[in-house]
C-alpha cells in the first residue's frame, strides 16, 4: 500500500506536466486554425471588404503609420554636398540644385579698363603700363590695315582693354576695342588657340537734313552758332564760298545765309554734322548759291546751280581756326626774336592737335625740322604754286617726303614747335617762289561740271535748291510770326 502510494505520488507531477503541454498544444492548434481562416479571407479579398473597418484600405484611410526602417548597411548621404555626388558630377556640369560643383575650377575674372590717350602716349606704353607682353603687341600690329590704325592714336581718344588674371596673377589681354570712326569699332580678340584676330563692328548711322538760317549783325560765325549751326558747318560754308567772299573783311551788317546740311544720328542721338548739301549767302546785296555734287569716283565738289565750280585750285583755309593771330606783313615785330621783320604768311590760331589739310593736290618736297618753322611740311603743287605749313606738333604718320597728296588730305597737326609762343599754323603761299598773301591771292577757277555728268547734276541741283528755297521760306514765315506775336504782347 505504501509502495502504491509512492508510485501514485511520483505519477501526479508527470500528469500535470502533460496537461500543461496538452493545453499549449490546443491553443497552438486553435491559433493556427484562426490564422488559416484569416489567410483564406485575405486571399479571397486582398484589400478587404469596403465595409470592413479592419481592412487594410480602411485602416490606411484612418491613419497612416510610417513604414518600419530596416537598415542592413550604413546610410549613404544623398544631399547635394555629398562627396559621392561631387565625385559623380562631371566637370563643367551642374548638380541637381543647378549649382556648379564645388570642386570645379573658377573661371578667370574679366576686368574692363578704359584708357584715355594722353599727350605722348602710345599703344606700347599702354601695354607696358599693364604688364602686357610686347610679343603680343607685335602680333596685333601685324593683323592688317585696321590694326595699323593703333599706331596713330590721337590725344583724347580712348581704348578699352578687357583683361583677365591667370593663376600666376599676370594680366592677360582678352579683347581690345578702338573706335575707327562713328560707324566702325575695331575689336582685337584672343582666340581659343591663344593668338589674336580682328573683328570690325559696324554701327548704322542715320542722316537727317537740317536747315540753318540767319541774319548777320556782327560776325557770320556768331550769327550761325546762334541759329544752331555747328562750328564745322560754319567752316564748310566759309570754304565753299571762300573764293567769292572774304569772311574776314567782306561781311556787312544785314547779310543773310541759309544752309541745308546733314545731321548724323547714331542710335537715335545726334553725334555730329555731315556735309553741306546746298547753301545761299547774300553778301552786300549779291546772292551766292552752292550745291554739292559727288562724281562716280566719290570726289565731292561744290558748284553754282548751273554747274560752274565755286572752288579754286587751293583751299583758302587749310585748318579750322579760332582766329588769325598774325596776318601777312612786310614789317612785323617778331614775338620771339623781338625784331622787326617780314611775316610772309598767315598764322591761324588753333588748339594743339587740330588737323592740317593740304590746300591743293601736290607732292611733299620737304618734311622735317627747319629752324624757326619747327616741324614743317612743304608742298609743290605744279610748276607755279607751292605752300608751306609750319610749327606742326607732328606729321601724319602715313606720309613721308616724296609722297603725293590730295586737296583736303591731312598732312599733320597743329603745334608750337620752332619759334612759336603758342599753338598755331604758319601758312605760306608762293607763286613762282614769291610769297603772296594767302587771303587775297587771285587764282584761276576750277573746271566746271563735266559734260558727261551734267544731266544728272542739273536734276540733283534743281531738287536741292527747291528744297532749300522751301525751308528758307518756312523759316522766314516762322520768324515773322514770332516777331508779330512779340509786338502784340
Amino acid at each position: 500500500m505504501q509502495k502504491l502510494m509512492a508510485i501514485r505520488k511520483r505519477s501526479q507531477p508527470s500528469f500535470r506536466k502533460r496537461s500543461h503541454h496538452l493545453l499549449r498544444l490546443s491553443l497552438l492548434v486553435a491559433g493556427l486554425s484562426s490564422l488559416g481562416a484569416v489567410i483564406g479571407k485575405v486571399s479571397e479579398h486582398p484589400f478587404g471588404a469596403q465595409n470592413d473597418p479592419l481592412s487594410p484600405s480602411n485602416q490606411l484611410s484612418a491613419s497612416v503609420l510610417p513604414p518600419p526602417v530596416v537598415s542592413l548597411t550604413p546610410a549613404i548621404d544623398l544631399s547635394p554636398s555629398s562627396a559621392l555626388i561631387d565625385s559623380l558630377t562631371p566637370q563643367g556640369e551642374q548638380d541637381i540644385h543647378g549649382q556648379a560643383s564645388a570642386n570645379l575650377p573658377k573661371q578667370p575674372e574679366l576686368k574692363t579698363v578704359d584708357v584715355t590717350i594722353e599727350k605722348g602716349s602710345s599703344l606700347s606704353k599702354i601695354f607696358a603700363q599693364y604688364s602686357l607682353p610686347t610679343s603680343e603687341l607685335d602680333q596685333i600690329l601685324k593683323l592688317g590695315s585696321d590694326a595699323k590704325s593703333l599706331t596713330r592714336l590721337r590725344t583724347g581718344e580712348s581704348i578699352s582693354l578687357e583683361l583677365s588674371n591667370e593663376q600666376t596673377g599676370d594680366a592677360q589681354l582678352q579683347r581690345l576695342s578702338y573706335k575707327l570712326g562713328l560707324d566702325r569699332t575695331l575689336h582685337i580678340v584672343r582666340t581659343e588657340e591663344g593668338d589674336f584676330k580682328t573683328e570690325v563692328e559696324q554701327h548704322p548711322l542715320e542722316y537727317r537734313q537740317a536747315l540753318g538760317h540767319g541774319i548777320i549783325h556782327d560776325s557770320f560765325y556768331n550769327a550761325a552758332t546762334e541759329a544752331g549751326v555747328a562750328p564745322d558747318i560754319v567752316m564748310q560754308l566759309a570754304d565753299i564760298f571762300g573764293w567769292k567772299i572774304n569772311f574776314l573783311t567782306d561781311i556787312k551788317d544785314g547779310d543773310s545765309f541759309s544752309i541745308l546740311y546733314e545731321s548724323v544720328y547714331k542710335d537715335g542721338e545726334k553725334v555730329t554734322s555731315g556735309d553741306v548739301l546746298a547753301a545761299s549767302f547774300t553778301n552786300n546785296g549779291k546772292l551766292y548759291q552752292a550745291v554739292r555734287h559727288s562724281d562716280s569716283n566719290g570726289n565731292t565738289t561744290y558748284y553754282t546751280p548751273d554747274g560752274k565750280s565755286l572752288e579754286r585750285g587751293f583751299l583758302r583755309y587749310p585748318v579750322e581756326f579760332s582766329r588769325i593771330s598774325s596776318g601777312f606783313s612786310h614789317a612785323r615785330l617778331h614775338p620771339v626774336l623781338n625784331v622787326v621783320r617780314e611775316h610772309k604768311g598767315v598764322d591761324f590760331a588753333a588748339p594743339s592737335g587740330t588737323p592740317i589739310h593740304a590746300s591743293a593736290d601736290g607732292k611733299i618736297t620737304f618734311q622735317g625740322w627747319k629752324g624757326g618753322y619747327g616741324k614743317v611740311v612743304m608742298l609743290q603743287h605744279d610748276g607755279v604754286y607751292s605752300t608751306v605749313y609750319g610749327h606742326m606738333s607732328r606729321f601724319d604718320p602715313s606720309l613721308s617726303q616724296g609722297d603725293s597728296v590730295k586737296q583736303g588730305q591731312v598732312i599733320g597737326f597743329v603745334g608750337a614747335t620752332g619759334y612759336a609762343t603758342g599753338p598755331h599754323l604758319h601758312y605760306e603761299f608762293r607763286i613762282n617762289g614769291q610769297h603772296q598773301d594767302p587771303l587775297s591771292a587771285q587764282l584761276p577757277e576750277a573746271m566746271p561740271i563735266a559734260a558727261n555728268q551734267r544731266a544728272r547734276f542739273m536734276s540733283e541741283s534743281a531738287q536741292l535748291m527747291a528744297q532749300l528755297t522751301r525751308l528758307e521760306s518756312e523759316a522766314k514765315t516762322a520768324s515773322l510770326s514770332t516777331d508779330s506775336d512779340t509786338r502784340n504782347h
